[in-house]
């Protein structure tokens, strides 16, 4: 199975789309592509624990549905330049909850960015994962069960492969003493 992940990174390092993308946070090359490197993992893990329970797989699901009508992976370029997006900070919100805040000050802290610049980066790529995710799965009509099951692979299979991700989540797990939900998926997958 492709990793999501590594998918997803290089439709965002094609062409110009990174320098695109920098251009419209207004942040530098290099910061905008380590943001997105430890930032999409974490998508995943919080998509991952989501998807644990019904209601959290089935919003999910809708925003794969969505994804696929904006087909937002065909034209990069002219979906960065555009205003808006159509799932916006409210999804992302949806799908970090409490640990959102963390989450955005860890990757702030260790790009040089601010905070707000990675939120907006995440916003932006989320789009990007669902199509990707879509495009993953082997089953045409993905049920609750699927999308569990698949978010829980390429969750473990991106936070295995990112040594500064996982660096970053014991800083964060250190401040937050959380064995629940995201955090506490993320701090059983740290400790095997």
């Amino acid at each position: 199975m492709d990793s999501v992940v590594n998918m997803a990174m290089e439709q965002l390092m094609a062409g110009d789309n990174l320098s695109i993308l920098s251009s419209k946070v207004g942040a530098d090359e290099q910061s905008t592509k380590s943001a997105l490197e430890m930032g999409l993992p974490l998508l995943l893990g919080a998509m991952s624990s989501k998807a644990s329970s019904n209601d959290g797989a089935n919003a999910i699901l809708s925003g794969l549905a969505d994804s696929a009508k904006g087909n937002s992976m065909q034209d990069m370029a002219k979906y960065f330049g555009s205003s808006s997006s159509s799932f916006g900070p409210g999804m992302l919100n949806s799908i970090l909850g409490s640990s959102m805040i963390p989450i955005q000050q860890s990757i702030a802290k260790k790009t040089g960015l601010p905070q707000e610049v990675v939120g907006q980066l995440l916003t932006m790529a989320l789009p990007l994962v669902l199509g990707y995710l879509t495009k993953s799965s082997p089953e045409k009509e993905m049920k609750p069960d699927d999308l569990s099951k698949l978010l829980d692979e390429q969750s473990k299979m991106a936070l295995t492969s990112s040594p500064e991700t996982e660096a970053m989540m014991k800083d964060i797990l250190s401040a937050q003493d959380s064995g629940s939900g995201f955090m506490g998926m993320i701090k059983k997958l740290l400790k095997s």
